[in-house]
């Protein structure tokens, strides 16, 4: 009678120990799309590069207007270029161009859609990965970074997938 006491009692605590990575696990998934979800928010190519970190040279500087013109991501202008500034000279990394608005024009581009996603790609692997799963990415067509997440704790199954298009791709055009 005591053995089997003991042995329902394993069972029942392996699966309370199951159910609670399995709580984490979700929670942690959670939070790492909410990091990734403001990425994708913040992902501009108003300076001529594809970037998720906010610009700073805004607006007009020393009486020169910048491509950047806001850091606010709520306003429009934040994704896409809104001039070509003159002094730079040097063509944008993947493209044939030194003029910001030219240079995205091209990054945009079906056919440059790995240039355009790489930056965006990179950042997301760069956070940490969730509790008890593991986050793969795979650029996909048309802006668009697959997200999958595996159990680490059950044989790798997906537990979750997401396709993330970052705001800045509907101002391609």
């Amino acid at each position: 009678m005591i053995g089997s006491t003991a042995t329902i009692f394993n069972g029942i605590n392996r699966r309370t120990i199951s159910t609670r990575q399995q709580v984490e696990m979700q929670a942690s998934i959670d939070n790492n799309l909410r990091q990734i979800k403001t990425l994708a928010r913040d992902y501009t190519c108003c300076t001529g590069e594809c970037t998720t970190t906010i610009p700073t040279n805004v607006g007009v500087i020393a009486g020169v207007t910048q491509p950047c013109a806001t850091d606010n991501s709520l306003d429009d202008r934040y994704y896409f270029p809104q001039v070509d500034l003159a002094s730079t000279t040097t063509n944008f990394p993947n493209t044939t161009t030194a003029s910001e608005p030219l240079a995205v024009g091209q990054l945009c581009a079906p056919g440059n859609n790995t240039a355009f996603m790489t930056p965006f790609r990179n950042t997301v692997e760069a956070l940490a990965q969730p509790t008890n799963a593991t986050r793969a990415t795979a650029i996909q067509t048309d802006h668009i970074l697959r997200i999958t997440f595996t159990d680490n704790n059950n044989n790798n199954r997906v537990v979750r997938v997401e396709n993330i298009i970052p705001r800045m791709a509907y101002f391609c055009t």
